[in-house]
């Protein structure tokens, strides 16, 4: 008797771990799951720039048909971050522009392409917002705090320094810039 009841467990035991295997096996893994497509706020996808125009700042270094989407001056050089007002991954440009005594020492990228794979946008929990890209084997940070002013972060794997600007931008947190970098495809956190 108490071998029959072990011999009925032991097989109720063995369908029920068959079972579970068999589910287990059918439930495709979250990894293997497609993820539904993330977006930004409506806010930042529904942007128009008729809306934000006159909280941009103008640099001297970018054209009146652009946008100064960050700017930085230490002393007689400036630091800009120029954009046409509309850009996707197949249009418009965003171009970084260095500058000293109102001469260009540096523009990356050197033509006005579509910046997917040139920049790297992010932004962090506190409202930071911060735009990178690298060239010639150092890495550049233009760093805009919430609040406080901007920095400019230049490394390689030698070294490290910090530039930093006279003034705060909060620039790169505006909805419309935010829109910029989502449509062109170098927003991070939102890059398919």
């Amino acid at each position: 008797m108490v071998l029959r009841t072990m011999n009925s467990h032991l097989g109720l035991l063995s369908c029920f771990i068959g079972w579970t295997i068999a589910m287990f096996a059918a439930t495709p893994s979250p990894a293997a799951q497609p993820s539904p497509k993330r977006q930004p706020l409506e806010a930042i996808t529904n942007a128009k720039w008729a809306d934000y125009k006159s909280m941009y700042e103008k640099s001297p270094y970018c054209s009146t048909s652009e946008v100064t989407l960050w700017t930085c001056t230490v002393g007689k050089k400036t630091y800009s971050l120029c954009s046409t007002t509309q850009v996707t991954r197949k249009s418009g440009y965003i171009q970084y522009r260095a500058t000293n005594d109102g001469r260009n020492e540096f523009v990356f990228p050197p033509g006005k392409v579509p910046p997917a794979g040139f920049f790297k946008y992010s932004t962090s929990a506190n409202g930071d917002a911060s735009i990178e890209f690298s060239n010639g084997g150092y890495q550049y940070s233009l760093i805009d705090p919430l609040r406080g002013n901007s920095t400019i972060e230049v490394s390689n794997q030698k070294r490290r320094s910090m530039i930093n600007c006279e003034q705060g931008n909060q620039l790169l947190q505006l909805n419309y810039t935010m829109r910029l970098m989502y449509d062109s495809g170098v927003w991070e956190e939102y890059v398919p």
